[in-house]
């Protein structure tokens, strides 16, 4: 096992019998599918419009490479500029270089997994850029110094008593503030930096190729207020999120959002067609397109299925493996079974083989999942990768292989009594069962000794 494989195993011993922890997860959890039982009455037929989705995004990746063509050319046309990075540290490069010619110090930034995957908020501090958080998730987050815990509510693992200390210390209002109270202090403290901004990065939700459109949903209007102010409008998106026309989002939009607590759609829709004109100023307008391995995965004829993904969190939110040791264990940009499934395949098993063992094959997250990507199929994909590049563990191989070789002899089933038994499974498989959990002993008969016993067959 590598390192990051080690050290995720002695992180997830530690968080996942805090029993704290684990009672929030689930009363989140239990919420959540007492919620979801209404959602599926917005739609007549609700596993038709899941499969369309489906079908919409898988045969954008069967013609990304035209897609991209034609996206860059009308998004040129339509007054932006598109940079390819390759990789995390391309991206970051772009980013830095663009700030830095106009001397930016200060940026805005809204919540989006693409610049939480190449580490950008870091990077930019690094460069003594001021990054300014205007999502209330990702805000608080970057007050604590610490990562989102989950895709879609980043501050969820967080108390309003924990947030409510944490703004009374560092901006002096009264103690014990509500939640409603905290949200207002919060858009009195970004008030001006939204106004005024520098320079801002967002993310996308969806590129559509025959317009040069970029498609970003939000619910707090932060991106709608900044972007009309806003001198450079940078946006960072993975090359996967290309569709094929604009006829698409009424599909898609819709289910991206269908969790979304008490409303079912996003509260702000914004198109971004052409850069903003402020008076005599005309917005600089860039979109970087991001590889970052992606290639890795388009060439998965079953494995890029992922890239289907809209970010929705419920995958996450049923999972019992994410709802035991949360979002902060999982070392990677995309906590819970999407971020698991896509590691091993962009970033190879070298790096991220531990991901593979992250399902019980419970089958719920296919159940939840708005675009019907099957991601209990695509993890058993991965493990027989894992197996046919000879990244498996050791012990694991060695464990199959006594096992295969005592259950394919009834001899060496029944060879010796059901106290050595126990001894030899104890020795087999004690270390990785867990010291908390009982192994299940032998039967005192065995089977072939009980079915002779019960047949006569020794008379």
């Amino acid at each position: 096992m590598n390192d990051k494989g080690v050290i995720f195993n002695q992180n997830a011993k530690n968080i996942a019998f805090d029993d704290e922890h684990y009672e929030m997860m689930m009363t989140r959890y239990q919420q959540f599918m007492q919620d979801a039982e209404n959602y599926t009455h917005y739609y007549s037929d609700i596993e038709l419009e899941k499969e369309r989705a489906f079908n919409i995004r898988i045969k954008a990746f069967k013609k990304l490479p035209n897609l991209l063509v034609d996206f860059e050319t009308n998004f040129t046309k339509n007054g932006g500029k598109v940079l390819w990075a390759n990789d995390a540290n391309d991206a970051k490069q772009m980013i830095y270089n663009i700030l830095n010619q106009d001397r930016v110090r200060r940026v805005v930034k809204t919540k989006s997994s693409t610049m939480e995957e190449i580490g950008l908020t870091s990077y930019l501090e690094m460069k003594k850029v001021k990054v300014v958080e205007t999502n209330l998730g990702d805000f608080i987050c970057h007050l604590f110094n610490e990562r989102p815990y989950n895709i879609q509510s980043s501050a969820t693992h967080k108390t309003t008593s924990q947030v409510a200390d944490l703004y009374t210390e560092k901006y002096g209002i009264k103690e014990n503030c509500n939640a409603k109270q905290l949200t207002i202090c919060t858009k009195q403290v970004l008030k001006n930096d939204m106004s005024n901004p520098e320079a801002l990065i967002t993310g996308a939700n969806f590129l559509v190729s025959n317009t040069g459109t970029v498609v970003l949903t939000e619910n707090e209007g932060n991106i709608l207020k900044t972007s009309t102010f806003a001198p450079i409008h940078i946006i960072v998106a993975g090359i996967d999120k290309l569709i094929t026309s604009i006829d698409e989002l009424s599909v898609l939009l819709p289910l991206s959002s269908f969790y979304e607590p008490n409303k079912n759609i996003s509260s702000f829709y914004n198109f971004i067609n052409k850069p903003s004109v402020n008076g005599d100023n005309v917005q600089k307008l860039y979109l970087i397109l991001l590889n970052n391995n992606r290639n890795n995965l388009l060439a998965e004829e079953k494995q890029r299925e992922i890239l289907s993904c809209v970010q929705c969190g419920a995958c996450s939110k049923v999972c019992p493996i994410y709802n035991t040791v949360g979002g902060h264990i999982y070392d990677n940009y995309h906590p819970g079974p999407v971020g698991s499934i896509i590691s091993p395949i962009k970033d190879g098993m070298e790096e991220s083989a531990h991901f593979c063992s992250l399902c019980t094959s419970c089958g719920r997250c296919n159940e939840v999942c708005p675009v019907n990507i099957s991601l209990k199929d695509l993890f058993l994909e991965n493990r027989k990768k894992l197996i046919r590049d000879n990244k498996s563990l050791v012990s694991e191989r060695n464990f199959f292989s006594f096992l295969f070789k005592k259950m394919n002899s009834r001899k060496n089933m029944d060879k010796y009594g059901s106290s050595f038994k126990d001894i030899e499974l104890s020795f087999q498989v004690k270390k990785k069962w867990g010291n908390k959990r009982e192994l299940p002993k032998f039967a005192k008969e065995s089977f072939s000794q009980y079915w002779k016993n019960i047949n006569k067959l020794n008379q």
